[in-house]
């Protein structure tokens, strides 16, 4: 489940934002704390971090980097108390969807919550599908992946008996057993699979 995570070690500022996300509906977790945040969450975590620049220990931009180490699927918006180019420019490089300055602007905060939390669940999906096109992969022979190349490649059974030295039936079966492991019923389905990975 999508979840909003704030972490400033502010207390003052993490429950003025909590109470002003939680009356529009939107419930949130508080950290003091990059570590105690890191404790918490796990990598697999959708949602949205709000993290504070201006942290002891480890600073907002640290910790988005961290996140980004662990292929977290949250999407993070940075805050600061002072407004800094440089700073800015580092956090959105790095995927931050905005850097705003507080006192926070609830009718700039919320949109891109939203979008957050939309791009957050995509991420999911596609680490989803990511994982289950590995693990078709992994159930393929050598001389599957060989054909599925060639299969891809628009080669008919009898470009494939040439290429690979083999009897035109004995293609059939592979090309059968390939589809079937894949999951798709024919050749094109198998190609549109295949570039939709390699996007």
């Amino acid at each position: 489940m999508s979840a909003i995570f704030l972490v400033d070690d502010d207390n003052d500022v993490r429950e003025s934002l909590q109470w002003m996300l939680e009356a529009k509906g939107l419930q949130t977790t508080g950290f003091d704390s990059a570590a105690a945040f890191l404790d918490a969450v796990d990598r697999d975590q959708t949602g949205v971090a709000i993290l504070d620049i201006e942290m002891p220990g480890m600073d907002g931009l640290a910790l988005q980097q961290e996140l980004n180490r662990r292929g977290s699927l949250l999407s993070v918006i940075i805050l600061t108390g002072h407004a800094n180019v440089p700073r800015a420019v580092s956090a959105l490089k790095s995927g931050a969807l905005d850097f705003l300055e507080k006192p926070v602007d609830g009718a700039r905060l919320l949109p891109l919550i939203e979008r957050g939390l939309r791009a957050s669940r995509e991420r999911q999906q596609e680490d989803s599908q990511a994982g289950d096109w590995q693990a078709k992969l992994a159930q393929l022979t050598e001389r599957e992946t060989q054909l599925m190349q060639l299969v891809v490649e628009g080669k008919t059974n009898k470009e494939i008996c040439d290429r690979l030295f083999i009897a035109q039936r004995t293609v059939e079966i592979h090309r059968a057993n390939l589809l079937k492991k894949m999951g798709v019923k024919n050749a094109a389905e198998l190609a549109f699979l295949v570039g939709r990975q390699n996007r």
